[in-house]
């Protein structure tokens, strides 16, 4: 291949919220992630599950470096209480509130996180899902947490804070991408529940999952088909059709409605 078809090609990156953004609806993805069209607010602040996951990965980076698991969790802690603070428009109680559940979580998982290998800790990936002559496509996003044990390797983590008891489903774009790029066939999500009313083992649960590879392989050709018929279409012509089913879904408006 020579010199101008490469430098022709189409590289078209994506992670699992925008497939799953323009799948929802191609214009809205066109606003949010071409136009830059966000909300007029001057600060968007920082919420309960951001705070959840800066705290997980302040204490699961501490116990990779071998720090003790009573610095690990005190380090966890601050961080949530001075990012609550600084970066939130929390109160103190909604705070304070965070604080006692992460602190619950982590004596209660205590014993099995130090049954495994802590991989890696908020780790960004990219990887190539496709190539031609004339495009590229490429899947990115950020895993929360990667371990190995002595039965599974380079298995993914995703943190999930919850108010109320959900079933997982295996569809997830985030969780299959997680997999693909892991090269694993299972996955943990880590659910981090806020129920006054509960017990650990009752709000604390780490749902396994499982992906044969022929399911994998068929959501990498499920991407590989929207990309080609449909988003290139979009680019090529400027059009970015309007799905009027997405205007109000699930009782929540567009927020380009």
């Amino acid at each position: 291949m020579d010199g101008d078809s490469l430098m022709s090609r189409i590289n078209i990156v994506l992670d699992a919220s925008k497939y799953d953004m323009f799948e929802l609806c191609e214009c809205r993805y066109n606003y949010r992630y071409n136009l830059n069209i966000v909300s007029p607010e001057r600060f968007a602040p920082l919420d309960r599950g951001t705070l959840v996951h800066l705290g997980c990965e302040t204490y699961y980076q501490s116990l990779k470096s071998g720090a003790p698991y009573d610095y690990a969790v005190n380090s966890s802690l601050s961080k949530i209480r001075e990012a609550g603070v600084i970066n939130t428009e929390l109160d103190t109680a909604t705070i304070t509130r965070i604080v006692d559940v992460m602190e619950e979580y982590f004596d209660y998982w205590r014993v099995a996180d130090q049954q495994f290998q802590i991989v890696e800790v908020e780790k960004p990936f990219m990887y190539q899902l496709y190539q031609d002559e004339s495009v590229s496509i490429y899947m990115s996003g950020k895993i929360d947490l990667v371990i190995s044990d002595n039965r599974y390797t380079n298995m993914p983590i995703d943190h999930k804070s919850y108010d109320r008891s959900y079933e997982v489903g295996r569809m997830s774009n985030q969780f299959k991408n997680y997999c693909v790029a892991t090269e694993s066939n299972y996955l943990i999500v880590d659910k981090i529940g806020f129920q006054k009313t509960l017990k650990p083992h009752e709000k604390f649960i780490r749902t396994p999952l499982t992906y044969d590879p022929i399911l994998l392989e068929e959501w990498k050709r499920n991407i590989i088909y929207v990309v080609l018929n449909k988003y290139l279409q979009c680019i090529a012509t400027g059009y970015w059709p309007m799905n009027e089913t997405s205007c109000d879904k699930f009782n929540r408006r567009c927020e380009y409605y």
